[in-house]
Order: structure tokens, then sequence, then C-alpha cells
């Protein structure tokens, strides 16, 4: 009698992996994502010398979040393969974005141009170019349509705004003597063949009352080329016009 015997060798990986960490989705998958999940991902498969580097590039985070994730590189690898197995004490490199930080001389800028500010209400403050970084960002694009102008718009909606700024253009509304469509810019105004940075604003039908001016008619500086300080109310900002639309509080002479 022959007996036979069959050796039966286990299915599947059988290879051990001491001291390796096996990667976690690919490098192209990790783009966007917030770099502080991709340091867990990779600790949970095992990784132990994780570095994560900062940008430093932010100016608004309305498109970039801050924290999102550039790239990722393994062992200097920036397109790594999912599940692949390294030696777990590879350098795992994390590289995202954020805001810069402030300079301690920077923070005295800051503190000394504040100086002299007259207060404002804590609860609700208009926003300026001081103390509002996105408004600053908006009214120096060169461009009346763009997409931060509706970022703006739907992030501040009914927010007090205030801001040098010029008359551009003035016409009744519709057949109304003491009402009036204005279009404004901000900055100085230059020529009527010069478009100053940022977007076109308008305040449709208003009257005196409405522009803060106590008299039925408009004063001579509310005429075109006049350069005003506004304060108003942001209400929306139409993409097919370019028009960003304002609700007048006062605008005054300067």
């Amino acid at each position: 009698m022959f007996i036979i015997t069959f050796s039966l060798v286990a299915c599947g990986d059988s290879e051990s992996h001491e001291g390796e960490a096996k990667t976690p989705s690919g490098s192209s998958a990790q783009k966007g994502r917030d770099y502080q999940d991709v340091v867990k991902d990779f600790e949970s498969k095992g990784f132990i010398n994780i570095q994560t580097e900062p940008l430093y590039d932010l100016v608004i985070g309305w498109l970039t979040k801050d924290g999102e994730v550039e790239e990722v590189s393994v062992d200097g690898d920036k397109d790594y393969s999912p599940d692949k197995w390294y030696q777990n004490d590879v350098e795992v490199v994390i590289t995202y974005h954020t805001f810069p930080e402030e300079s301690d001389d920077e923070e005295n800028l800051i503190s000394e141009e504040n100086q002299g500010l007259e207060p404002v209400e804590s609860d609700s403050p208009n926003l300026t170019v001081n103390n509002c970084e996105e408004l600053s960002t908006i009214l120096v694009i060169e461009s009346e349509i763009d997409s931060l102008y509706s970022e703006f718009a739907e992030t501040y909606k009914e927010a007090i705004i205030e801001f040098d700024g010029c008359i551009t253009y003035i016409t009744n509304h519709d057949d109304y003597d003491t009402r009036y469509d204005i279009l404004l810019s901000a900055g100085d105004y230059v020529d009527e063949n010069t478009a100053n940075p940022g977007p076109v604003f308008k305040f449709e039908d208003v009257n005196t009352m409405n522009l803060g001016i106590e008299d039925l008619f408009l004063p001579e500086y509310i005429k075109i080329g006049s350069n005003v300080h506004v304060i108003a109310k942001v209400k929306n900002f139409n993409t097919n016009t370019g028009l960003f639309f304002l609700e007048p509080v006062t605008i005054t002479e300067r």
C-alpha cells in the first residue's frame, strides 16, 4: 500500500512585513484633503517618520482651504502607489497650504496703524480694508467680473462695508426726478476712459435720503468724477451684468 501525502500550502500573503508599513491611498488621492487626516492615515498604516511642511501661500482661503494638502511624498517619491510596502521609518512628507505667520514686526506695524482709528461697535463693525482682508482683496482685482466678487457678496451679505471710492456714472431712475442710479468704483477718479480696479458698484433707485443727504436734491459733489467716502450694505453680485449691488448708508465728499 502506498500512502500519498499532500503538502498543503496556505494561500494568500504569508510574507512577513515586520518593520514595514503599507501606503494608504495613492499620492493623487491625497491632494485636497486636510493634512491632519492624511497624517492619521499614514500613522494607522505603521509609518513612524511623518513630516509636515506648510506652504504659507494663502491670502483669502476661499478656493483653497487652510490645511489643504498640496502633495505627499513617500521616501522622496511624489507619485507613490497605494498599498505599497516601505520600511516604516522612511520619510513621509505632507505639504499643505496655510496662511502666512505674522512676524513681530508686522504685528507691531498693524498695532501702530490702528492707533488713532475711531473705535467701532464690536458686535457689528463696518468692514474696511484695514480689518477685512477679503474686502481689500476684491478692491484691487483687475476685472469687472470675478468669482471672488460673488463669494464676497454671499459671505458678507447684509454686512456694512466702508471704502474710499469715486462716482463713475449717474442717471435718473426711470422717469423720476429725485431718484437715481449711481455707479461707483473704489479709489480715486481718473477719467472716463480709465476703469479702476475692483468691482463696479451700483446704487439702484435711490434718493437723497437713502444716501444720507438731508436735501431733496443732490448736492454738487454727487456727480461723475467726484471722490467720495462710501458706507453701504452688501446686497449681491450679478454675474451677467458684472454689477455689484450695494444699499447706501451714507456717501460723503472727500
